[in-house]
């Protein structure tokens, strides 16, 4: 069983650590992030458009990828930031699948969207991470977070707390509080790992019992 406290104690200490990794990648991603949807309606604008998206989901995929290796007690580079993009597409993937499921579930009744919401909350560390496919990813995150909804509900809500908190600071603190609470979630990816072992094919569970 995971700690919140522990993982934002954990997510504040791997960012003092390495600050300025932490913010250069954070202020390229909040910057590239706040120029896509924005210009005419024009077929140039539209393909700039498109364009920025995808170089931003990769800068999101080399992120996390970064932020994971800061987790674990190595040294990235800035620059990998830009190499995780044969993950494209199995990111994007995930990126679809994820919140339409999420979407069905509010639509039945509400409760079982954020049930969903919160069980495939790791699928995207998790793709990064073991570089399987969205569905795998998907699947092994159900395992991972089994028994664990409402440790995980109260992680989610202080983090978008936090962040909301950031963005109220003239969006500055974004700045810090999204690589931390990155951090932190990757901390509580890593803690409930435990319970799961790895597989040639990702994880498996170690335990079928719910």
């Amino acid at each position: 069983m995971f700690s919140i406290q522990e993982s934002f104690r954990s997510g504040w200490q791997k960012f003092k650590s390495h600050i300025e990794l932490s913010l250069l990648t954070t202020l390229l991603l909040l910057a590239l992030g706040s120029l896509v949807g924005r210009g005419g309606e024009h077929r140039g604008a539209f393909i700039l458009g498109l364009a920025m998206t995808v170089f931003l989901i990769i800068l999101r995929i080399g992120y996390t990828k970064i932020f994971l290796r800061l987790h674990d007690g190595e040294s990235p580079k800035f620059l990998e930031i830009f190499q995780e993009y044969k993950l494209f597409w199995k990111y994007l993937g995930v990126s679809i699948l994820y919140p339409l499921v999420v979407f069905a579930g509010l639509i039945l009744v509400i409760i079982p969207g954020i049930f969903w919401a919160v069980r495939f909350s790791l699928s995207p560390i998790i793709l990064i991470d073991m570089r399987v496919g969205p569905i795998k990813a998907m699947r092994d995150s159900w395992a991972l977070t089994r028994g664990k909804f409402w440790k995980l509900l109260g992680f989610w809500i202080v983090t978008a707390i936090l962040n909301v908190l950031g963005f109220v600071i003239f969006g500055i603190g974004l700045l810090v509080t999204i690589p931390v609470s990155t951090l932190a979630a990757i901390y509580v990816y890593r803690e409930l790992s435990k319970r799961l072992a790895p597989t040639t094919e990702g994880l498996t569970p170690v335990s079928t019992s719910i």
